[in-house]
């Protein structure tokens, strides 16, 4: 524990809430350890005909992650992949995860939530857009599925997609 408390140390800010975040990003940076992710499937919930979308997102990355005392996650990660038009599409950012006490050897449920930035060819011609996203995790062991709800957004995106990933940790 000595050494959680020495990254803390250069995490001194006036607001508790910038040195929480400080801390959780030196943690992982630190002390994480690295993460292979692989991306697959984006369900358009509505709002889009078959032949318009590519529902099989293939793509992966690369990012680490923290385990904290409580068994609870801090992220960082990097993914590229085909997007809806088959274009590609990078994601990256931060991720906070909440899980429950494993049961049967290992098996785990997590909610939390994502910041960071995608670009698309499509909206803006890939200039960076800020994203706020909840995920959901089912954790065995040191593999997850993983998912999240893009909300669609007037004039811009059509419809809804739950976009699903894997991650496997090292």
């Amino acid at each position: 524990m000595a050494s959680l408390h020495a990254a803390s140390a250069n995490c001194d800010f006036s607001s508790q809430w910038m040195t929480s975040f400080c801390t959780r990003i030196t943690n992982i940076t630190t002390y994480g350890t690295w993460d292979m992710y692989l991306t697959g499937y984006g369900w358009h919930v509505d709002g889009y005909s078959e032949s318009e979308i590519n529902s099989n997102s293939w793509g992966g990355g690369a990012g680490k992650h923290f385990t904290d005392r409580n068994g609870n996650e801090d992220n960082l990660f990097l993914v590229v992949f085909l997007d809806s038009h088959k274009r590609l599409e990078p994601l990256g950012g931060y991720a906070r995860q909440w899980f429950t006490d494993p049961v049967l050897g290992g098996l785990s449920i997590g909610g939390g939530f994502f910041a960071g930035f995608t670009a698309r060819e499509d909206i803006a011609h890939y200039v960076p857009v800020p994203l706020v996203l909840p995920i959901g995790s089912l954790r065995y062991q040191k593999a997850s599925i993983m998912a999240t709800f893009i909300p669609r957004v007037p004039g811009v995106s059509k419809g809804d997609v739950v976009f699903f990933w894997a991650r496997y940790q090292f």
